[in-house]
Parts: C-alpha cells; sequence; structure tokens
C-alpha cells in the first residue's frame, strides 16, 4: 500500500484558519482589469424617471464608447421597494427578498444593454460577468450587468430587521475592487456630498459616514467596504441629470464629489 504524502507546499500543516501563519504567504493581490471603468447607473434616481433622464444618460455613454470600455452596473427602483414590502409582508426571509430585489436591478439592465444594442452592447448576467467579462470587453467596449451582488438566497442576515444589506452600490463597489477597476463612478440626481447647500469636491469615508446616512448620496455600506478594499480607494459620485459630468468623471476631471478610503 503506497503511503500518503505531503505535496510540497507554502501552507502545508498549516491551518488555513490561522491569519498569522497565513500572512507571510499572501502577496500583492493581481488587478485584472487596470483599465476597466465601472459605472453605476441609480435605479430610483436615473431609471425610474424615464426617457427624458435615462436617455440622456445612454447617450453619453455611446459618445464615451471609443474611448472607455465600461462595465455598466445597473441599480433597482421604486418597484423593488413595493416588492421588499409586498415579501416583509409575507414574512420572507432575507436571502428570498435579496433575490426578488435583484430581479428588478436586471431588468433596468436589460432596458440600458437594449438602448445600447445597435452599438454592439449586450447585457451579461451574473455568471457572464465572473467568468466571460474580458472577453466579451474584448469584443465591445461595453458590457452592461445588474449591480446588485450574486448572494441571493446567501444573501448575509442584517443586524437589525430583514432588508438585504448588499444592494446595488455595494455590489458595484465589491465588483469594481475584485477587477482591480481604475474608476468607479456612481451615476445619482444629485451633484455630489453637499454641506449648506454647496457640494463637496473630495471627503473621507470617514468624514462622509460621520455626517450620518442621509448625507451619503451611496449606500453607507459603500464607506465600509472602502476600508478593507484591495485596489479601490476612492469612488466619484456624479449627477446624471447634468449633461457632460460622467464624461468629465472618467477623464479624471473634478466633478461631482470624490469619496476617498481615506
Amino acid at each position: 500500500m503506497t503511503a500518503a504524502k505531503d505535496v510540497p507546499s507554502a501552507l502545508m500543516r498549516q491551518t488555513l484558519l490561522d491569519r498569522d501563519l497565513v500572512k507571510p504567504i499572501i502577496r500583492p493581490v493581481i488587478r485584472m482589469m487596470p483599465w476597466l471603468n465601472v459605472v453605476s447607473i441609480g435605479g430610483r434616481a436615473i431609471i425610474d424617471r424615464g426617457r427624458d433622464a435615462l436617455l440622456p444618460v445612454v447617450d453619453e455613454l455611446r459618445e464615451l464608447l471609443p474611448e472607455h470600455r465600461m462595465l455598466v452596473l445597473t441599480g433597482a427602483g421604486i418597484r423593488a421597494r413595493h416588492v421588499l414590502s409586498v415579501g416583509l409582508d409575507l414574512g420572507l426571509p432575507t436571502g428570498v427578498l435579496a433575490s426578488l430585489a435583484g430581479v428588478e436591478a436586471e431588468q433596468n439592465g436589460h432596458l440600458v444593454a437594449a438602448l445600447l444594442a445597435a452599438d454592439g452592447v449586450s447585457y451579461l448576467p451574473h455568471g457572464g460577468v465572473a467568468h466571460q467579462l474580458a472577453v466579451h470587453l474584448a469584443a465591445s467596449q461595453a458590457v452592461v450587468s445588474s449591480g446588485f451582488p450574486p448572494y441571493g438566497l446567501h444573501e448575509f442576515p442584517p443586524a437589525v430587521g430583514k432588508i438585504p444589506v448588499h444592494r446595488a452600490d455595494a455590489g458595484t463597489f465589491l465588483l469594481a475592487d475584485a477587477y482591480g477597476a481604475a474608476r468607479t463612478v456612481y451615476v445619482k440626481d444629485v451633484d455630489g456630498v453637499t454641506v449648506d447647500g454647496s457640494v463637496v469636491p473630495t471627503i473621507t469615508a470617514s468624514g462622509l459616514r460621520a455626517m450620518g446616512p442621509d448625507a451619503s448620496p451611496v449606500d453607507p455600506l459603500v464607506l465600509d467596504l472602502m476600508s478593507t478594499a484591495k485596489h479601490v480607494t476612492e469612488i466619484q459620485i456624479v449627477n446624471g441629470l447634468v449633461p457632460g459630468q460622467l464624461t468629465d468623471a472618467l477623464a479624471g476631471k473634478p466633478v461631482g464629489t470624490v469619496v476617498q478610503a481615506g
């Protein structure tokens, strides 16, 4: 009988649960797509407003295609809130609520992809984004998908209540960091973070968090995720109702509010 042998490895005879033992093996994480621009289009902020708000954003994306390769992610809108309300009334668990709310974000993604279809842009489900994004971006300058993370039934239970904590803003940030994106831009219906009516051009995540949850145009969970991110050290919030702000953001110009990890 052949004796069992260890495979030579720096982790042999170590437990992967011991962070101190694993730490010497950890190396810097490779940026898979350092040229990628991740653009999040708010469901309630932009898409729910209809053609008057969405079509100008789509036109601006179309003009950006020759210069930028983009992963465009869509959020859910007011219909998801209705679904969550019904789900809560029925006593459904958090994982089911997350799956239901994510469906509307997918529908919004199909809408945006259909509007850009003539330019070779298509919608990719989560599985395609996870495994085939590179090849699709080699064929086209942009891909559209849902901003909701693919946790679904495995969504983390919140500390209070049942509403899923990971929604489109958080999912956008997680994807951008996973791919090591160059820029992460949130297209909202506000000019950025404002104090006494004036836009704050730059602020740290901790500083924005200290202002309270109502002060942040993005989900406050994003500010927490920034503290543990591997690649994305800042996000930019622009007003999609103002033509040109998205273009300026992708060009690296000071527009809207830049939130830094700090």
